[in-house]
């Protein structure tokens, strides 16, 4: 049967309700004036276009998500993962999912006030991987922990090289109760406190041999060769995200080592901030519970990220 729900919009069910199958899609357009000393610049009008599967089966408790990016040549797989979770202190998370690094690039490109990403937090984000996490929610959803096993292979690379390992670790501390799940203000502005804190404590250690990717003309496959070079990196990192009212303000701060396969280790630091404040009418109710008016809010925002480092660049991969 066709239901519709305010959070997941619309999905098939079954009668029972367990099973669940949403089709859906996530889609960003951007219409922007491009100049360099006075010269139009060329522009790409379609940031992301992103067709998913999600639901749950059998159980509300066994959930998953497959996801495509259709908006870059060649299209790629974003998640393909099935997750077990019968109890809120503890779940499983298997299959190519979001790395556990930066809680900011893990609310995703529609659950970020600047959708293109802090520069910082994308540098030192350990991107998205293969491979198995467990986490979980304590002390009634005041503390969530978050341990995971990688296979340290790229994003658009299928072939997992063996010896190549990546381990994650994230802990979240909410006083005052759990956050939402998106960095927009107004997801709180009808929950009982008005002003909530949380504070992050992250890090991860890895080993990662590059590979190069050769077309095969005769079985129409990329196959990856190992280069050879294996970087060894470590990173610790912290954020504090604090809602008052209206105001949002959201922060992270980062250190990592690296020791690459040839030239000398280096340091990267890096630490970025946002201010978000409400200035219309906002709220998770629904417009049915709110005589008919549907919430409209304006957020204004404003990052600033300060970044210091001893390797030039930013990370290729894409949000």
């Amino acid at each position: 049967m066709a239901a519709h729900s305010p959070t997941e919009g619309f999905f098939l069910a079954s009668p029972d309700g367990e099973t669940r199958l949403r089709i859906g899609l996530d889609a960003i357009y951007r219409f922007e004036p491009r100049t360099l000393n006075g010269d139009w610049q060329n522009r790409d009008a379609i940031y992301a276009v992103r067709p998913f599967l999600s639901g749950t089966v059998f159980r509300r408790w066994i959930r998953f998500l497959t996801e495509a990016e259709l908006a870059q040549n060649p299209p790629y797989l974003l998640y393909s993962y099935l997750e077990l979770r019968p109890r809120a202190e503890i779940g499983v998370r298997i299959g190519q999912q979001d790395g556990l690094i930066s809680r900011h690039e893990n609310f995703g490109v529609m659950g970020t006030l600047l959708p293109e990403a802090d520069v910082v937090a994308e540098y030192f984000w350990t991107g998205r991987d293969k491979g198995i996490t467990v986490f979980g929610a304590l002390a009634d959803d005041r503390v969530d922990y978050y341990a995971g096993v990688y296979g340290g292979s790229p994003l658009r690379q299928f072939t997992t090289l063996a010896g190549n390992y990546v381990l994650e670790a994230r802990t979240t501390i909410n006083p005052m109760g759990r956050m939402p799940d998106s960095e927009f203000a107004y997801a709180l502005a009808d929950a009982s406190s008005t002003w909530r804190i949380s504070f992050t404590l992250q890090g991860y250690y890895g080993k990662v041999e590059e590979a190069t990717e050769n077309f095969d003309p005769n079985t129409f496959n990329f196959q990856p060769t190992a280069s050879g070079m294996t970087d060894r990196r470590g990173a610790g990192g912290v954020d504090v995200w604090l809602l008052a009212g209206p105001v949002s303000v959201f922060s992270e701060a980062y250190w990592r080592r690296t020791d690459p396969a040839e030239g000398a280790a280096y340091t990267s630091i890096g630490a970025w901030g946002q201010v978000d404040v409400r200035c219309g009418r906002g709220g998770s109710t629904p417009p049915s519970a709110a005589a008919g008016r549907t919430p409209a809010p304006i957020s204004p925002a404003i990052a600033y990220s300060p970044a210091r480092s001893r390797w030039p660049g930013t990370s290729p991969r894409r949000r």
